[in-house]
Parts: C-alpha cells; structure tokens; sequence
C-alpha cells in the first residue's frame, strides 16, 4: 500500500502544486485553503506573486486528519 506522499507524486510529477492544484487535492475550496493557510495549519511558499503548496505539505496535513 502507498503512503498519500507516493499516491500525491505519482499523480502531480513535480514537487509544487498551485492553490487550485492543493484545493482539489484536499477536496476543499481555495477560498477554504486560504483559511488554513492564514492559520498556520498548513504553510505555503510564495513564487512570482502565486500560492505554491509543496507536496510534502499536503501529505502532512492529510496525515495530520487522519
């Protein structure tokens, strides 16, 4: 059985995922994900004026609901 950072690489080739690439992941609405983010809850990077979530963070966040 994959661990959720296996399945999340599998499916996105590449180590950064946009807000809208993160919400659907999470299954939660951007507006939703600017929330958590703003809390602390999960941490972003900012690139050129964008919201880029790693991999490794989403995986420890689903982590942390399960």
């Amino acid at each position: 059985m994959s661990t959720i950072l296996e399945q999340l690489q599998q499916r996105h080739k590449k180590t950064l995922l946009s807000k809208k690439e993160a919400a659907k992941e999470l299954s939660i609405s951007e507006a939703t994900l600017d929330r958590i983010r703003k809390t602390g809850e999960i941490k972003a990077k900012k690139i050129g004026g964008g919201i880029f979530f790693t991999i490794n963070e989403i995986s420890s966040f689903l982590g942390d609901l399960g």
